[in-house]
């Protein structure tokens, strides 16, 4: 055979040899770039028990709201939204762990209004608490998988929706001008109640909080890097619940045409029956209080228009909380103003029927 085939035998050897040596190669390299990924039900399993669901109440015990967040450290840290926290009334919270624990919340560590950011204390003293390691923002690209893992709805149905597990992709590294920072845009899905879920790499680490949908389009949703997470953890004082919502003399707003004052418009949608439509609402900040009058004109729902009254708080540089309610129609408008948008829920009573859901409003 070698005489009748040397020189075919000699580069079919070499061909195979090179063959070999490039799959190898293409192992090793696969290896080094799976080697610490894990699968969907290995992250869910590992990281919900870090998940909770924040219960927000009065000084009477009535739930204000409902959020999410997850644990940062083996003392009770837990990281989640501001605008989850920054809530009229609030005098108590507690958060709800997967496995049914329940803590109740003992004050603020520290926030950050502008970037949407909270760090809350659990109160349980000698407990040692499941972690999540907080991820890098440089080492995530576009294309990455993703796992999304909060509570959206949840109390709005009867079926519990606690640790809800969505995964999807990072579609979009965005620049948040009014803000000056990045953020993730992603397909995992989320929902109200979402906010200040976890976002996770396929390694396990909390690359992100969960905080914003845009409602008007297919899957578009959004995720504050937890990089910036990691220069509010200097603070370790711990304040009251209360004082989140406090704001200072040289905090309230003033009647000028740059504050919370004009005109909005973009849309509404039900996150209980599917229904959307426009929205269109005038703000007028009256005094240095903070007294808030405003006018809401909607369609597509049966709510077409009400006169609300309120409070409007500046929290930071060019950074609203709004607040208000109409009698009738029992109508109940919050969100936070940045930068032109008015991002926030509503909630609508009628007899026996509840209504809850979100606006995506612009300054016109």
């Amino acid at each position: 055979m070698n005489r009748m085939f040397p020189r075919g035998g000699k580069q079919y050897n070499y061909w195979v040899l090179g063959l070999l040596v490039l799959v190898l190669a293409a192992c090793v390299g696969a290896k080094a770039q799976t080697s610490n990924d894990k699968d969907v039900p290995t992250l869910a399993r590992e990281a919900s028990p870090s998940v909770v669901r924040i219960l927000l109440r009065d000084q009477n015990g009535a739930e204000l709201g409902t959020g999410s967040g997850f644990v940062i450290s083996h003392d009770g840290n837990v990281v989640t939204n501001y605008h989850v926290v920054h809530v009229l009334g609030l005098a108590q919270a507690e958060a709800r762990f997967v496995d049914g624990a329940s803590y109740q919340i003992q004050g603020i560590i520290s926030t950050d209004p502008d970037k949407d950011l909270a760090i809350v204390k659990l109160k349980a003293a000698g407990r040692d608490f499941t972690a999540l390691e907080l991820g890098a923002f440089e080492s995530e690209q576009v294309g990455e998988r993703v796992v999304a893992i909060g509570s959206p709805l949840a109390g709005v149905t009867s079926i519990s929706t606690e640790a809800t597990v969505s995964d999807g992709i990072i579609s979009g590294v965005r620049d948040w001008p009014e803000h000056q920072i990045k953020i993730f845009q992603i397909t995992a899905p989320i929902s109200p109640g979402s906010s200040g879920g976890v976002l996770l790499n396929s390694r396990g680490q909390a690359i992100g909080v969960t905080f914003a949908q845009l409602i008007g389009g297919q899957n578009l949703n959004f995720a504050i890097p937890a990089t910036y997470v990691r220069a509010m953890l200097a603070d370790s004082a711990i304040k009251p619940l209360a004082s989140v919502n406090t704001a200072s003399i040289d905090e309230r707003p003033k009647i000028d045409k740059d504050g919370a004052s004009g005109s909005y418009t973009g849309v509404w949608q039900s996150s209980r029956f599917g229904v959307t439509g426009a929205a269109s609402l005038n703000i007028t900040i009256s005094n240095d209080s903070g007294f808030t009058n405003a006018e809401i004109f909607l369609t597509g729902g049966e709510v077409t228009s009400a006169i609300l009254t309120g409070f409007a708080h500046r929290t930071g540089e060019n950074i609203w909380t709004v607040d208000l309610s109409s009698k009738k129609p029992k109508l109940h408008v919050r969100g936070i103003v940045r930068g032109g948008s008015f991002v926030g829920d509503y909630t609508y009573n009628r007899f026996l029927m509840l209504d809850q859901g979100q606006w995506l409003l612009k300054k016109e």
